[in-house]
């Protein structure tokens, strides 16, 4: 089972990585930096996942095992380095910085061949074994040493570079005026953190002679694989749209469900701070409602005009789905939802559902609760 899960990971990293790659092609620039990076972060952390094969000895399992754990702090490196490209660092430019990166990994990762080649390779099975190397064979014992104190100052500069571009990114974010592709950049800084935390996991295994925690680290990176293929389908769904000029359309639909649950107002995930939800207070205006949904005005407008209702037909649609929503999933009382969703007046809002479902929120929810 231990080498089926390692097989899966391993093929679905490269399945992923390149498909990536040659699909992305036909986006041009859009993605060109990401696509490079999503194909060299997953070919490393295949080769990562191939190398816990050689883990497994007659003795046992082995711990810290020098190749993989090499493999994957290069993997980690290549996707900081990649992350913080996208969240707007340059460090990716500097070729002085991925030599001092990845040198060492990758010298250490030459020497563990040449050990392995002569027959000087001597695998670990328990942490207390390295004590007895100590002053048989004091140059493996602290060649080891120095492997995983370097090995963990690579993963804390990776790490470290990772968290200040992420600040970085926020701030600049804050900064600038929202911008069509926050959804989409919020998506990618989820993947990035995700794969950033699952490599950091991937420690865990490596501390202990237990094939079972190797088991359950390929289900997680499985799931993780799932969920990125998920995500850049609905990358490539997005620009798409933005390619046909249908993305304002996009992203109306998509945001509307989630602006319509914060009736109290709030920050949405587009990055927009509302103090009132336009659609639930006073009279909304073309103006109000583009904003909350990230859209320009003249966008929102050619989407009403599409589906054929003016502005404030369709706030109160939007309005009454909602309640009705509400009436259907949840114990609220009726006063309360109307209140709430700006019908501060109960038989102005029971008028106004019956004309829109002909019947009273009373019976509605009757017939509809779950």
């Amino acid at each position: 089972m231990f080498h089926i899960f390692n097989a899966i990971t391993s093929v679905g990293c490269l399945l992923l990585g390149w498909g990536v790659f040659f699909h992305g092609r036909r986006f041009g620039s859009d993605v060109l930096l990401l696509r490079r990076f999503v194909a060299a972060v997953f070919t490393s952390f295949a080769c990562h996942q191939c190398s816990l094969g050689s883990i497994l000895h007659p003795e046992g399992v082995e711990v810290f095992a020098s190749k993989p754990l090499g493999l994957l702090c290069v993997s980690l490196i290549i996707l900081c380095m990649g992350g913080t490209a996208i969240m707007g660092r340059k460090h990716h430019c500097n070729l002085a910085l991925w030599v001092l990166m990845l040198a060492t990994p990758v010298a250490f990762l030459q020497l563990n061949l040449v050990m392995m080649a002569s027959g000087n390779y001597h695998p670990l099975f328990h942490w207390s074994e390295l004590i007895g190397f100590r002053h048989s064979q004091p140059v493996f014992y602290y060649g080891r040493l120095v492997f995983v104190l370097f090995q963990l100052l690579f993963w804390l500069l990776s790490a470290g570079m990772l968290v200040d571009a992420f600040v970085f990114d926020c701030r600049q974010r804050a900064a600038t005026p929202l911008s069509d592709d926050a959804e989409r950049h919020r998506v990618e800084l989820r993947f990035i953190l995700l794969w950033a935390g699952l490599m950091i996991a991937g420690l865990v295994p490596m501390l202990f002679n237990s094939l079972l925690l190797y088991i359950i680290y390929s289900i997680l990176v499985i799931v993780a694989l799932i969920a990125t293929a998920w995500g850049y389908y609905r990358l490539v769904r997005y620009l798409r749209a933005r390619a046909d000029g249908r993305l304002a359309s996009v992203l109306i639909v998509r945001r509307l469900p989630k602006l319509l649950t914060m009736e109290q107002g709030g920050t949405t995930e587009w990055g927009v701070v509302l103090l009132c939800n336009p659609f639930f207070c006073g009279n909304p205006s073309l103006d109000n409602v583009a904003q909350a949904l990230g859209v320009e005005n003249s966008d929102l407008s050619d989407f009403l005009t599409k589906q054929g209702v003016n502005l404030v037909a369709w706030v109160s649609d939007q309005r009454l789905r909602h309640c009705a929503q509400q009436l259907s999933t949840t114990q609220r009382k009726i006063s309360e939802i109307a209140d709430s969703c700006g019908y501060h007046d109960l038989p102005t809002f029971t008028r106004a559902f019956k004309r829109q479902f002909g019947m009273a929120p009373s019976t509605y929810r009757e017939k509809n609760h779950d």
